[in-house]
């Protein structure tokens, strides 16, 4: 991934999101491919919606990011997340991954599903922090046990943290940590405006480089939805109405915002990764308003 922030021509990163259904790899594959013709530089892998942090599978996740990038022949990413998984397990999961090819990673807690009482008090707790954690020891050559691996790894480790208007001097610390785990770059939740980025940034402070993601609103109820999930002002209620004026072109006016947010936010990010990949058009919208390289003197 750190290769590919700023692409050989300069120019911001842009991806999609690949989740199929029941982690299908034709899909995926087809998909990968169809958004790689737009214009995206890389996917990211997932078996759920990235837009809620919803459960997240990391073996299917590595499993369909080998399926893109064999089958398609684009870089990917894949989501790892931690809720249901021991440290050995994990470690298994990523060395097996490693030795298909995928490097590139993102890590989050994840959530459970409804039955998460079922699982146990802290059967599964293996928090983000040790996760990072892991992975750089992996690349120094280390393993959980501190026995030393026959070669180092070369992950390039990115960490999914949320982009809110306000953030408490907890959230602060918290962000903090992860970048001193070892992050080498962050992921944002999606960001429906410029200005929920801004807190980010600045506990951040150019330390390690940004992709923003953004996910088109597909109408009115869906954002007001999301208004009431999300923290406070990540999405106005202009937006909203905004949507519902388009009334059946809510969609459209939904993919509208998405590349209007894409063009404000480019200049303070190292690039941008959508929501989905189901949409090749949205992919060559937002290409066309992300800044270009500079020409090179001849």
């Amino acid at each position: 991934m750190r290769d590919l922030i700023l692409n050989a021509r300069g120019a911001p990163v842009l991806g999609a999101y690949v989740v199929p259904r029941e982690g299908d790899r034709e899909q995926a594959a087809r998909a990968a491919a169809a958004v790689r013709d737009a214009g995206a530089d890389l996917v990211v892998t997932a078996t759920s919606g990235p837009e809620r942090s919803r459960y997240t599978s990391t073996n299917q996740a590595i499993d369909l990011a080998a399926a893109c990038r064999g089958r398609a022949g684009v870089p990917t990413v894949a989501t790892v997340t931690t809720w249901s998984r021991t440290v050995m397990a994990l470690q298994a999961h990523l060395l097996g991954g490693h030795a298909r090819g995928v490097t590139r990673l993102v890590c989050g807690n994840g959530s459970a599903p409804s039955d998460e009482a079922s699982w146990g008090e802290g059967r599964w707790a293996v928090d983000v922090v040790e996760l990072i954690e892991l992975l750089g020891n992996l690349n120094e050559g280390i393993d959980r046990h501190g026995l030393r691996l026959e070669t180092p790894t070369h992950f390039d480790i990115g960490v999914r943290i949320r982009a809110v208007p306000r953030l408490t001097a907890a959230d602060r610390i918290r962000i903090r940590r992860k970048i001193d785990a070892g992050a080498h770059f962050i992921v944002t939740s999606p960001v429906y405006r410029p200005e929920a980025l801004e807190p980010l940034l600045d506990v951040i402070n150019g330390d390690v480089p940004v992709v923003a993601t953004l996910h088109a609103l597909g109408s009115a109820a869906e954002a007001d939805l999301l208004r009431g999930e999300l923290a406070p002002d990540c999405i106005p209620a202009t937006l909203v109405r905004r949507l519902e004026r388009a009334a059946d072109g809510a969609a459209e006016e939904g993919r509208n915002i998405a590349v209007e947010v894409a063009a404000e936010i480019a200049a303070a990010t190292r690039g941008v990764l959508l929501s989905r990949s189901d949409q090749p058009d949205l992919v060559s919208r937002v290409k066309a308003v992300l800044p270009r390289p500079a020409l090179e003197s001849p």
